[in-house]
């Protein structure tokens, strides 16, 4: 069988089955069990493909049919120039996302030696894409849940191996239960549950396989946003930010939860043209 044969193939299977984006979906499959980029891919469409290696992309692609999520599937994603290990048990990464780690990377580079938490850290791709890009930033990457906290030593491992992290489990629901962890930091970052918890069961069927921890965010969506800005402005130091990501209409509400005697407030959007960020600044006093 050639690579084309089998790229045929698995675009036919997809279409018949109703996947959106088979075409694409098809090249992701062929890219990752070839280990071919679609260049080389498009080049190469006659080379012989080994029994093994199409066994290996017909299962991939019978996953993919059962509604798996194609991240999932292969095993890995692509997040700022970087493969992160994803996988059942750990939210994947998204485009979106990059621009809160782009928001967060601007305001430290006018930081000497700064500290960063990052909370709900799942997959580890906002903490250790800030490591990645400024190496001299300390970077605390907290997580609960036991299934995603395998990911992120495996991505921190690869992806920083000769940088120190910090990785650390716990809940970040129990802000007191840090005291005897954290000093202040210059930057609390967070891409928190945001979906209401009546939403959930109407998502996407491949989003409702992804961690329902990491996507339900109580009962009117702002339960990890309350508890951040009320509980973890403790470790932030005076005129450090707080920056989140957050699901469309729910800024206005988040920047209200900010003690406006103590801090600022700033929305920002996504490429989308989205409320997607909040940054909260805490005031010098």
């Amino acid at each position: 069988m050639t690579s084309k044969e089998l790229f045929d193939s698995i675009k036919k299977k997809l279409s018949d089955n109703s996947i959106d984006n088979y075409e694409n979906e098809a090249y992701f499959i062929i890219e990752k069990t070839l280990s071919l980029s679609r260049t080389d891919l498009l080049l190469n469409f006659n080379q012989e493909v080994s029994e093994r290696q199409a066994d290996y992309a017909l299962k991939v692609t019978a996953e993919r049919i059962k509604g798996v999520p194609i991240q999932y599937c292969i095993g890995e994603w692509d997040f700022y120039g970087e493969t992160y290990k994803v996988g059942e048990g750990v939210l994947i990464p998204r485009p979106e996302t990059e621009e809160l780690c782009e928001i967060v990377i601007d305001e430290l580079r006018n930081m000497s030696n700064p500290s960063v938490i990052d909370l709900c850290s799942g997959s580890g791709c906002i903490g250790l894409t800030i490591k990645k890009n400024v190496p001299d930033a300390k970077v605390f990457l907290v997580e609960k849940s036991r299934d995603a906290l395998k990911y992120l030593i495996q991505n921190a491992s690869d992806i920083c191996p000769n940088e120190f992290v910090s990785i650390v489990n716990g809940d970040v629901l129990k802000p007191d239960s840090f005291d005897e962890t954290f000093d202040k930091v210059d930057v609390i970052v967070s891409n928190p549950p945001y979906i209401r918890s009546d939403e959930i069961n109407s998502l996407q069927k491949e989003v409702q396989l992804e961690p329902k921890m990491a996507l339900d965010g109580g009962e009117d969506g702002f339960d990890f946003y309350r508890v951040i800005c009320k509980g973890w402005d403790r470790y932030l130091k005076n005129g450090g930010i707080m920056a989140f990501e957050c699901g469309e209409n729910q800024a206005e509400y988040i920047c209200s939860l900010f003690d406006n005697e103590v801090f600022t407030t700033e929305i920002k959007y996504d490429f989308n043209g989205t409320d997607r960020f909040v940054i909260g600044r805490k005031k010098n006093k």
